[in-house]
């Protein structure tokens, strides 16, 4: 008996010896240590440098996948040289460039997985990215863990080490950089003013045809039959399908020339602008997805005036901006087939039935007067 209480002592002994190593291992890394690089940029000459960034590597265990500057535009190799988000490209350059170290950390590559800085090989953590000038590398950043401050929003911490460096780093900085190539895509496509329409047909592969078209007020929209007494199949229906077009964004993009729609049926829906634009969208549904081509020309509605209240509106283009999106939408767009979810695309489908109801017009019963109704 003796002996076996010995023996859990001992194992107990040992459990919090362990646990001891652990934590005291834990502070050394993470402790904060005095160095003369403490609160500097942790790229001091990136910033100044980031004209000559013209290619941006991205590596970690869910992708890898490059992106290439050509003028003042970024472009995705391996998504057939669709355009990258600008804006995304910029905005982490220069998150990357801001980013500053607070704390010097370990140099010991057995912790590097505790910060998750040991890299992206063999299913690491980290998330590396090279920013290059053709083939001279300018700055290597691996992205590690981010460390808890309690704050959900703005300026956050993570730890890093600068590539071929030992030493890791606690920084801070707006590193918030996605690892997957389809979130670098430039997702906006298209943005048509919903002031703008002034109608929208949707065709269905039969030729049957539903018309909306706008009432002659600010965001309101009917049939050309009922106009404002249009009842629809929910209050803001002709709302969204007039809007389809405004600040349109996809949700993945395939070159035409790779395309087939396979026996899916197509659904064109015109969208026609007081000031003389038509899109053109065909849509089809095939294994529950969404797919869309766009093209555009002049176009002339039933609406032969317009309103008051869209004049004043200031949204209508000259003729000459007209044919410059004409020209845009069939030079840079045509080529392409986008992928959407099923809200926006189902309102570039849909049937008249699916649009209208005429429930709100049926002929009311009498009221009962005789006092025997059931």
């Amino acid at each position: 008996m003796m002996n076996k209480i010995k023996n859990l002592n001992s194992l107990t002994i040992l459990a919090i010896v362990t646990l001891v190593m652990v934590i005291l291992m834990l502070i050394t890394i993470q402790r904060p240590s005095t160095t003369g690089d403490d609160d500097a940029l942790l790229f001091p000459e990136l910033l100044g440098g980031l004209k000559e960034v013209d290619t941006l590597h991205f590596k970690s265990s869910q992708d890898e996948f490059t992106l290439l500057k050509q003028g003042e535009d970024w472009f995705i190799p391996n998504r057939w040289s669709y355009p990258a988000d600008f804006n995304l490209v910029k905005r982490a350059l220069i998150d990357i460039a801001e980013a500053k170290i607070l704390e010097r950390k370990t140099q010991d590559p057995k912790n590097y997985e505790l910060l998750g800085v040991e890299g992206a090989e063999n299913g690491g953590s980290s998330i590396q990215i090279t920013m290059a000038n053709g083939e001279q590398v300018v700055a290597s950043l691996l992205l590690g863990n981010e460390r808890e401050t309690g704050k959900s929003m703005g300026v956050r911490q993570f730890y890093v080490r600068r590539g071929n460096e030992e030493r890791a780093w606690l920084a801070e900085g707006y590193l918030n950089i996605n690892p997957l190539m389809l979130n670098w895509i430039k997702s906006d496509v298209i943005n048509i003013a919903r002031e703008r329409i002034a109608q929208v047909n949707i065709i269905q592969p039969n030729g049957q045809t539903a018309t909306i078209i706008n009432t002659g007020k600010k965001d309101k929209f009917g049939t050309p039959t009922m106009l404002d007494k249009t009842v629809f199949k929910y209050e803001l229906l002709g709302y969204d399908i007039a809007g389809s077009l405004f600040e349109l964004r996809m949700e993945d993009v395939q070159p035409l020339t790779d395309f087939s729609r396979g026996k899916s049926e197509v659904v064109t829906a015109e969208f026609i602008t007081f000031d003389g634009l038509k899109v053109i969208t065909k849509t089809s549904f095939d294994d529950g997805m969404y797919y869309t081509t766009f093209s555009a020309e002049t176009g002339e509605s039933m609406v032969k005036t317009v309103p008051a209240d869209i004049q004043q509106l200031n949204v209508l283009r000259t003729a000459e901006q007209v044919q410059q999106e004409i020209a845009m939408i069939n030079t840079d767009l045509h080529e392409w087939v986008y992928r959407f979810g099923g809200f926006i695309a189902t309102n570039m489908m849909r049937a008249e039935a699916d649009i209208v109801t005429n429930a709100g017009y049926a002929i009311p019963m009498p009221a009962d007067v005789t006092g025997f109704g059931s």
